[in-house]
């Protein structure tokens, strides 16, 4: 039997919880499904106001956790300055760590700093690929929890969903000459691409639900919620090679293979979408979490 909520373990969620993108999802959707058991709460490490703000932000959050009374903190973390700021905040921790790494551009030889940590990668295979940098992992997927609505119908248009950065392949995505391009993240874009600014959790749902396909042609990626969000929602999705770990579900084309983009949006896989995402469902991954969370707690009461 567990505790009374006033005795609750706490733990918090380190990381950019005001972002767009995918690792603030991941942090929003944790924080607010706890296992059972804990109760979570969220520490903000981002602004999106230039430089100093930026570095306003890590302060504090360094100092809340340094200052907090915690049982476990969940770092979330991508690479390069990333890394770095998240891994100043966790040694300043007084309860047990987990670093969480999020990025597919992780090249950072950590092995000695990351030791006394629970290391946790998003796959198998992304475990295996850092093993050289990060010493040993475990993996847990993100998660997904898909609000549907009932009764809306599948469009024609192709929709790409990411942030106004290069790596996210939105100058690709023009080039293919498509006939209704939507995407989102940009506030201008060619003649013929809508361009539809950030979306909110609503619009974005509604936009898996109606897209004929999303394309995914980025320069590299950890594991994509919008893919996963796309796979719930009955959306396909064609992404490109750099796109590890990727369901049989999804077709995967080299960024040098232009008439193999247009076929493959023009003749998307439809089955099995559902059923690859499955192990991603929040109470799935929640119970997963709970498992690993009441581990490292045990772990460190039988060593005192």
């Amino acid at each position: 039997m567990y505790l009374e909520a006033t005795h609750m373990r706490r733990v918090v969620h380190v990381g950019p919880t005001m972002a767009p993108g995918g690792m603030s999802s991941v942090i929003q959707l944790l924080a607010s499904n706890p296992p059972e058991g804990w109760r979570s709460s969220s520490c903000n490490t981002f602004s999106t106001k230039g430089i100093r703000r930026k570095m306003k932000r890590w302060r504090i959050a360094k100092k809340q956790i340094k200052n907090g009374d915690f049982d476990l903190v969940h770092i979330h973390s991508a690479s390069d300055w990333s890394y770095r700021r998240k891994l100043s905040i966790a040694k300043v921790a007084k309860a047990p760590v987990i670093f969480h790494i999020h990025s597919g551009k992780f090249d950072i030889d950590t092995k000695s700093e990351l030791d006394d940590y629970q290391v946790v990668c998003l796959s198998e295979g992304w475990s295996e690929k850092l093993r050289h940098l990060i010493g040993d992992s475990i993996s847990v997927p993100n998660p997904v929890d898909a609000q549907l609505n009932e009764g809306v119908e599948r469009e024609c248009f192709t929709l790409l969903m990411g942030r106004n950065d290069p790596v996210k392949g939105h100058a690709f995505a023009y080039s293919l000459g498509l006939e209704d391009l939507r995407v989102t993240g940009v506030e201008q874009a060619p003649e013929g691409v809508t361009a539809l600014g950030w979306v909110t959790e609503e619009e974005k749902w509604r936009l898996l639900q109606t897209a004929g396909c999303l394309i995914v042609p980025s320069d590299y990626e950890g594991q994509p919620m919008v893919i996963l969000e796309a796979l719930a929602a009955g959306c396909p999705v064609i992404a490109s090679t750099n796109v590890p770990d990727l369901p049989e579900c999804v077709k995967s084309i080299s960024l040098d293979d232009i008439e193999g983009w247009k076929n493959a949006i023009s003749n998307p896989i439809i089955h099995g979408l559902e059923d690859a995402v499955a192990k991603h469902h929040i109470d799935i991954v929640t119970k997963q979490w709970g498992e690993i969370y009441d581990n490292i707690i045990d772990s460190k009461t039988s060593t005192e």
